[in-house]
């Protein structure tokens, strides 16, 4: 009689499954699945930027960029310097 108390917990995960299936109802399904038609639809308008901006907000973020990779790159060799040091 080992099994028996795995039969009964299966028995008691398929209860509670299958209460959990009944409780979907409280969601009301069938008006999900219907189609409403907006009564009043939103427009939306984005702000184009003009060329002359764009080039200067595209070479401030590659200099952004650069700057950004130089301090990695020079902490990368802070690092690896003072690793060896530890090391050798």
């Amino acid at each position: 009689m080992s099994s028996a108390g795995h039969v009964l917990d299966s028995i008691n995960r398929m209860k509670a499954n299958r209460f959990l299936r009944t409780k979907r109802l409280s969601f009301n399904l069938n008006e999900l699945n219907t189609f409403k038609p907006l009564t009043r639809r939103k427009d939306y308008r984005y702000n184009t930027l003009n060329p002359k901006l764009r080039a200067k907000l595209r070479d401030q973020l590659k200099k952004e960029r650069k700057i950004d990779l130089v301090k990695q790159l020079v902490i990368l060799a802070i690092s690896v310097a003072i690793t060896l040091f530890i090391f050798i």
